[in-house]
């Protein structure tokens, strides 16, 4: 019999083989993730030695996991699309033309508010894509508007695109089968309800001095020469700390309170409103508004570096036009919101309800272990958000060409993601599924023997570690949901191993995985793209990482506190 640490090391392979692939090769995620699945499929059939039809059915059972994930993706960029298409999002961006002429103000609005709200209703890059050249058309230096549409976005992921890293990802690996395996059996509803709650009380604690702290980098790294040192940008970022505190306060209070009492999907687009609509009153009234506006040194002085290489000719300021009124344009999100919050609220008790209407094979393959289904009255994707890009259409009257155009370009987009998810989760599957139906002789599966190697290299400091593993996830593949999915069954029986808080250790995970979106080799790249400055990754990566270690310290800090202090005996 092999050993568990020679288990460890096999089980290992997989990822490091497709890790290696994304960051060295430079593959794409499908076919580094695709070689992969070839390699722990080679390892269960030809070590681990699982019966081929398990193996088959388990490989099918991920495959159709992935299904629910899509429809997320797919419907939250149908509906941005709509959006987009038919003029919305350029009366978005007018709007915030118009708002403040402080920077600082500006970042803020943008990075707390609008960054939160496409976030939560979104996800998958498109905050950063939208945010970076909307920071350009107002007057930030290129290179700026790609690090902070990176940096904002950092505590919105854990919920983003109404909860898709949790729903799909943590969900998709940590079934009823699992949970029941518990010397305590909880629920999965329940599970994911306390991998909610905490991850809200560690991203709603970061809210509190991230706009602050983004301030202060903003003045530091894109200030005049004499506010390029701490002392300096302390300085010109005191006198919007108040508003900046404010803010952070109210969108962390919120995010944790609905990630808490509501559940899974609504923090970041609650959050996001609110301290949106908070800012606007604060700014327009001047509450808490500085009396001196602060601005960036002339363009004439910025350097290739601030400019990404860019000529000063061709980032002129955008000049995006007002095609319908405000309230009109930011409708469908608050419809998308609404609806969430009706069929979540706790005390109206739909969910189980709406979770009830299921369609699915309840035994893969003849293996009643692998029971698949979706819920689609419950599923984000399915409700609301294809029926509400329908009903966005209808709302702007948007004809057969533009309604044709959204389509097409959603299905365009989330093709390359739904064969990585197809991968991805199948993948993570046959890992998980290695221990059942295999030689005899084989005590451990591989991602029970992973874990057992993870909890006796990190012991009682696995809170500590977890959101680097996490992060980890994200910075090779770009998404938080596919980070909880390759790594939190992992973190879930590692923190079994160790005797501490599986659902915080899992809640840990989930919020390093929205860390590790700043630093990701896949997001960076795209921000690039978004923006015009290709190739200037690394200057990006070089101002992102400092965040990156600071928020993964407090994650893991905040984590350990939980799991030690204030909920020991918490599942």
């Amino acid at each position: 019999m092999a050993s568990t640490g020679v288990l460890a090391l096999l089980a290992v392979v997989p990822i490091a083989i497709a890790f290696g692939l994304l960051v060295i090769a430079r593959w794409s995620a499908a076919r580094s993730m695709g070689v992969g699945w070839i390699v722990a499929t080679g390892l269960g059939l030809a070590y681990w030695q699982m019966e081929p039809s398990w193996w088959a059915a388990v490989a099918i059972y991920g495959a159709l996991e992935a299904l629910p994930i899509i429809l997320i993706v797919f419907g939250a960029i149908l509906l941005m699309n709509y959006l987009d298409v038919s003029g919305a999002i350029s009366t978005i961006r007018w709007h915030f033309s118009g708002i403040s002429t402080d920077r600082r103000i500006q970042l803020l609005l943008i990075g707390l508010g609008f960054e939160t709200i496409i976030e939560g209703v979104a996800g998958f890059g498109t905050p950063g894509a939208l945010a970076a050249p909307l920071l350009i058309g107002l007057g930030f230096p290129p290179l700026g508007a790609a690090v902070f549409a990176l940096f904002f976005n950092a505590p919105n992921p854990q919920f983003g695109a109404a909860g898709t890293p949790i729903l799909g990802g943590v969900n998709s690996v940590i079934g009823p089968e699992k949970l029941a395996q518990a010397s305590e059996p909880i629920t999965q509803t329940e599970f994911q309800g306390l991998v909610s709650a905490y991850s809200g009380v560690m991203t709603g604690l970061t809210f509190v001095f991230w706009g602050a702290l983004g301030v202060f980098l903003l003045v530091y790294w894109f200030g005049d020469e004499s506010e390029r040192s701490l002392r300096g940008a302390a300085r010109a970022a005191a006198p919007v700390a108040p508003f900046a505190f404010v803010l952070g306060t109210v969108a962390g209070v919120t995010q944790w309170a609905v990630a808490w009492f509501v559940g899974t999907e609504l923090p970041s687009i609650v959050a996001g409103f609110v301290v949106f609509g908070l800012g606007l009153v604060m700014a327009s009234r001047r509450i808490l508004v500085p009396d001196d506006t602060w601005e960036f040194p002339d363009r004439e002085s910025w350097s290739d570096k601030w400019l990404g290489g860019l000529s000063l000719d061709s980032i002129e300021d955008d000049d995006p036009q007002k095609e319908m009124p405000v309230w009109l344009a930011w409708t469908p999100y608050l419809l998308v919101g609404g609806v969430l919050l009706v069929t979540r609220w706790p005390t109206l008790d739909l969910v189980p309800v709406l979770q009830e209407f299921t369609v699915g094979i309840p035994a893969v393959l003849g293996y009643e272990e692998l029971e698949w289904s979706i819920r689609y009255l419950y599923l984000p994707g399915t409700m609301p958000f294809i029926p509400i890009a329908i009903l966005t259409g209808l709302l702007y009257r948007m004809n057969g060409q533009k309604t044709r155009k959204a389509w097409g370009e959603s299905i365009r987009q989330v093709a390359p993601a739904a064969l990585t998810l197809v991968i991805v989760v199948s993948l993570t599957q046959i890992m998980i599924q290695s221990g059942q139906f295999n030689a005899e002789n084989i005590q451990y599966g591989m991602m029970d023997a992973l874990s057992i190697a993870v909890a006796d290299a990190a012991g009682a400091a696995l809170p500590m570690v977890a959101p680097w593993i996490g992060a980890l996830g994200t910075f090779v593949t770009g998404s938080n949901t596919v980070s909880d999915i390759l790594f939190a069954s992992l973190q879930y029986d590692a923190a079994g191993d160790v005797g501490v808080s599986r659902s915080i250790v899992v809640a840990i995970q989930n919020v390093g995985g929205g860390v590790g979106n700043m630093v990701s080799v896949q997001n960076i790249a795209a921000i690039c793209g978004v923006v015009g400055i290709t190739g200037r990754e690394g200057d990006i990566l070089r101002k992102v990482i400092v965040p990156t270690v600071i928020f993964a310290l407090f994650a893991g800090a905040v984590g350990t506190i939980l799991v030690y202090v204030v909920a020991p005996g918490a599942f």
